[in-house]
């Protein structure tokens, strides 16, 4: 939660203090563009707005994750499953780096992947404390 309150005042301040050409070589700019209407944009785990945003977003240079997935259900298998919206990006101080996302299913199908992982999960336990029990039950 700090973490979270931290970008957003870094942020906040980038967007007013980046103007000047000094500070161009700590920031840069991320525009976030995708091919549906209000799909949520996340930069580093942090809400940023919806498309189409009206500016591009301030951020430190250096390396960012851009996407439309929550980081309430980003897991490595749907990171890896779903590439198209989950980027990593470098950006370059005092530069504006354009980054499109398709959108179509791909948050419905990381809702359903995150569901599906969490059925196997809940299998494997119950499998692994059925064998336990028999186990001990033999003994």
């Amino acid at each position: 939660m700090i973490n979270i309150i931290i970008y957003l005042l870094i942020s906040s301040f980038s967007l007013v203090s980046a103007r000047s050409s000094s500070d161009y070589d700590t920031y840069g700019f991320i525009d976030i563009k995708t091919d549906s209407m209000d799909v949520p944009f996340y930069i580093d785990g942090v809400f940023v707005g919806q498309h189409p945003l009206k500016e591009p977003i301030a951020v430190i240079s250096g390396f960012h994750e851009v996407g439309y997935i929550p980081p309430e259900i980003q897991s490595k298998k749907i990171r890896d499953n779903l590439s198209d919206g989950l980027k990593r990006v470098y950006v370059s101080p005092g530069d504006t780096l354009k980054v499109f996302l398709f959108y179509d299913h791909y948050l419905s199908q990381a809702k359903r992947l995150e569901s599906d992982y969490r059925v196997q999960r809940y299998i494997g336990v119950s499998l692994f404390g059925m064998v336990i029990y028999l186990l001990f039950s033999i003994i």
